[in-house]
């Protein structure tokens, strides 16, 4: 990293992307300008301008016998930042040339080049905040190595939903497709101010979120398409016969009742492309439909010592295909004892109760216990885990049910 003059930042890196103990073979390259505009100029207006653009390439010899393969694979963009009192904009347009397999082993070699578009606009004031993002993305999944599994993913693509951290919230979570996929996710923050009808003695928090993603090309996406082999042109987000892949809709209301009580109540109602989001034969599993509601209640006993209650329900609006591959309507409980700073207990049932299976109406319990000291957390726990797809970061992956003890100590240096 260099700043040759004051609002100037370069950086530059050469190497190769570790998995576990294995290297890739790709050697990756890559390269970042960026320039601030108001630090260059010594500008002290209330906007400012931060412009940036960036390179990346990856060399691996063409060692195919049956097709003839890029060895330099290359990837650029330009970025756009602007902040202006409370509003912060930021948009970014990216190109990489064609990488034929260079996400998924299929038949035929997409030789396509991949652009995205990605904008995010964010407002806020005192008891105000909004959020919106938005994102294009065509052929843009690039790997450190040909053909490898995700772990060999070096570029970044963000999901265009909400993180929940409820249980039943993120049963089914939004998987970023970087072969094909547009969307947006709107967040409305609000705070009902002290002392109103509605606010009460101590305000009311509220959050309303809206996401969405469909194919792009009019239903068309790479994935159930293979015969697309050429780049296609920007379309608007919403098209006649688009795929839908994955809708939120939600609203969270927390609100301080009196001095020892705090309750959080969330609605929400989701739809869940199985087959696309997946990976699936289309027209197998079908789009899974979700009304879902959370109350979580938390009680303050005396100094130090809380108790919190999760009360969640899954109602399930499969259709018929999706109801056989779905899981149906769920129940879960959560009950949770912190002595702070130190300790906490908690014990956690889900009840797929719903399930079109009945072999498969399954309680799946688990108990925990925790220490925290300083920077240090130590979880011991048992129980009985679901399959299902966990998602961290947009990157998901399928994880079978299990059953038995968990360890977890954590550090932050």
């Amino acid at each position: 990293k260099i700043s040759p003059i004051n609002g100037i930042y370069l950086k530059g890196l050469i190497g190769k992307s570790r998995t576990y103990f294995d290297y890739s073979e790709g050697i990756i390259r890559g390269a970042d300008a960026e320039f601030n505009i108001n630090e260059s100029l010594n500008l002290t207006g209330e906007t400012s301008y931060i412009f940036g653009g960036s390179f990346v390439s990856r060399f691996q010899k063409d060692n195919n016998p049956a097709f003839n393969l890029p060895e330099n694979v290359a990837a650029m963009s330009a970025r756009l930042n602007i902040m202006h009192g409370g509003f912060n904009y930021f948009g970014e347009f990216s190109q990489k040339i064609n990488d034929p397999i260079g996400s998924f082993s299929f038949d035929e070699n997409n030789y396509a080049n991949g652009k995205s578009i990605v904008n995010n606009l964010t407002y806020s004031q005192k008891g105000l905040g909004m959020t919106f993002e938005s994102h294009f993305v065509d052929h843009m999944e690039f790997r450190s190595e040909r053909a490898k599994e995700k772990e060999y993913i070096i570029n970044y693509i963000p999901t265009l939903s909400k993180n929940h951290t409820y249980t039943l919230l993120a049963l089914y979570p939004c998987a970023t497709q970087p072969e094909g996929e547009a969307g947006f996710n709107t967040n409305i923050f609000y705070k009902i101010p002290k002392n109103t009808l509605l606010g009460g003695k101590y305000g009311t928090k509220l959050n309303l979120n809206f996401a969405r993603t469909n194919s792009i090309e009019g239903g068309t996406s790479y994935l159930n398409d293979s015969s697309s082999h050429t780049s296609r042109p920007l379309k608007a987000i919403f098209i006649k016969n688009e795929i839908l892949y994955f809708s939120d809709f939600n609203i969270e209301i927390n609100k301080k009742i009196t001095k020892k009580v705090r309750l959080n109540l969330v609605l929400a109602t989701q739809n869940y492309n199985k087959d696309i989001l997946e990976g699936k034969t289309t027209g197998e599993y079908g789009t899974i439909g979700s009304k879902i509601a959370i109350a979580d209640i938390s009680y303050k006993i005396k100094k130090g010592h809380t108790i919190r209650v999760e009360l969640q329900e899954l109602l399930s609006e499969d259709d018929e295909t999706a109801e056989k591959h779905g899981d149906g309507d769920w129940h879960m409980i959560l009950a949770e004892y912190t002595i702070s700073p130190n300790w906490f207990f908690a014990i956690q049932d889900m009840y797929n109760y719903g399930n079109y299976y009945e072999d498969k109406q399954l309680h799946y319990v688990n108990t925990s216990v925790g220490y925290l000291k300083g920077a240090n957390r130590f979880a011991i726990g048992y129980g009985k885990k679901r399959a299902g797809i966990f998602c961290v970061g947009g990157v998901c992956k399928e994880v079978p049910s299990s059953n038995g003890f968990s360890l977890n100590i954590s550090s932050s240096f």
